[in-house]
């Protein structure tokens, strides 16, 4: 069976994203929380997987001003930062849901 892919990506309010997947799941998001997760070079040593994003570093008005697919498996977030390096792979935004059912999870 393929991996779960987006269908449909929506802000939720001001400060959370949703994403509705092929499988019929529903996540929820802090774009904080994304952000502060970038999977980008910049923000995660290549070698040792060593974040280098400070923690509390990232502002609360942090928005995510555009996204786009990226072939069948990830999404390139635009910052209102700046940043727009990161690919979240389809695998990583699951890992990374913080709806009720995945966060009662860890």
């Amino acid at each position: 069976m393929a991996a779960p892919a987006p269908k449909n990506i929506k802000q939720i309010n001001e400060t959370t994203l949703g994403i509705s997947w092929n499988d019929g799941h529903e996540s929820e998001y802090s774009v904080k929380v994304l952000r502060e997760n970038c999977p980008c070079a910049n923000c995660i040593d290549e070698w040792s997987g060593k974040k280098l994003i400070e923690p509390g570093s990232i502002p609360e008005s942090i928005r995510p001003s555009n996204l786009k697919a990226v072939g069948l498996y990830a999404i390139q977030f635009y910052w209102n930062d700046g940043h727009d390096t990161g690919l979240y792979t389809h695998e990583l935004l699951r890992q990374l849901c913080q709806c009720s059912e995945c966060f009662s999870k860890n």
